[in-house]
């Protein structure tokens, strides 16, 4: 792909809106920050900030933006990162011309030839907080699929893929031969209170996600209760129920996982929407009388 195609492209992923800035010099980081205010909703919830469309002038406002494969020690990464929790600021990228302030997408030779890819584009990165004036932050070279995404682009990619890395729960019972009146009956689900992923990519990051688990069981019609521990097998009786009458019961389990992720190091992140749930069951648990045993002596 030749200079000028691979510009266009990479200028096509992109759409920008704002005002006007012409200065070239990059801002120090603070005062690039020192306006931030905090994100309201994050300090309970741990929402993760928000992208919103913004369809009238055609153009993509991003909030915790991240961009992929920076240095953390680069003026852009420091900027981004105190910047994760500000639901006003606003991101754009522009190709790197001299001619080119933040709201022109202009090519140039210079833009497609100083990054070390061969299909890199460096681009300038521009911040505000509206109604403010745009403030370039630093430059970044992207390839021809990266771009920058928000913390919450990211989250709703990760909690569609977390799914399949969380655990099935194996629920099992003791005594094997089934409960006894009057006794506890003991119950395991089978699966780790905790789990901490491998590292995958989504949209150029890497991400790890942590989650831990809360299990709600079903013993009996109308009787379900809720555990914090696994269970396990005798003498563990943090799961147990005692039923009071002989017969068959069908046993639900539920797993409520409660995850998190980090973006490049960067995080913790709550993913986003409620918990993750599982159900497995229902198992036929035996419940029988207890009888008294002869003992000769």
């Amino acid at each position: 792909m030749d200079s000028r195609k691979r510009l266009e492209f990479g200028v096509g992923l992109f759409l920008f809106v704002g005002l006007v800035f012409g200065a070239w010099t990059p801002l120090s980081l603070a005062s690039a920050t020192e306006h931030l205010s905090p994100c309201s909703v994050c300090e309970e919830s741990g929402a993760a900030p928000h992208t919103k469309a913004d369809q009238g002038n055609g153009a993509v406002v991003t909030t915790g933006v991240q961009f992929p494969r920076l240095d953390a020690n680069s003026a852009l990464a420091q900027a981004a990162k105190q910047a994760a929790n500000c639901p006003e600021c606003e991101w754009t990228i522009i190709p790197a011309c001299q001619q080119n302030e933040a709201t022109q997408t202009a090519g140039c030779q210079a833009a497609t030839t100083s990054c070390a890819g061969p299909d890199e584009i460096r681009y300038r990165v521009y911040m505000r907080i509206p109604p403010g004036p745009w403030q370039l932050i630093d430059t970044v070279c992207l390839g021809p699929t990266e771009r920058p995404a928000s913390v919450a682009d990211i989250g709703e990619i990760v909690r569609e893929r977390v799914v399949n890395y969380l655990p099935d729960a194996s629920p099992s019972f003791q005594p094997p031969e089934g409960g006894l009146v009057n006794l506890p009956t003991l119950f395991a689900a089978g699966e780790p209170g905790s789990i901490r992923t491998e590292s995958f990519d989504v949209l150029g990051f890497q991400v790890v996600v942590t989650a831990t688990a809360r299990w709600e069981w079903t013993f009996d019609n109308g009787v379900t209760q809720q555990f914090t521990d696994p269970g396990g097998a005798y003498p563990d009786q943090s799961v147990s129920y005692t039923y009071m009458r002989a017969g068959e019961r069908d046993v639900m389990l539920t797993t409520y996982w409660k995850a998190s992720f980090t973006i490049d190091g960067d995080g913790p992140f709550a993913v986003p929407g409620p918990e993750i749930s599982k159900t497995v069951g229902p198992i036929e648990v035996p419940v029988r009388q207890a009888g008294a045993v002869l003992v000769g002596g």
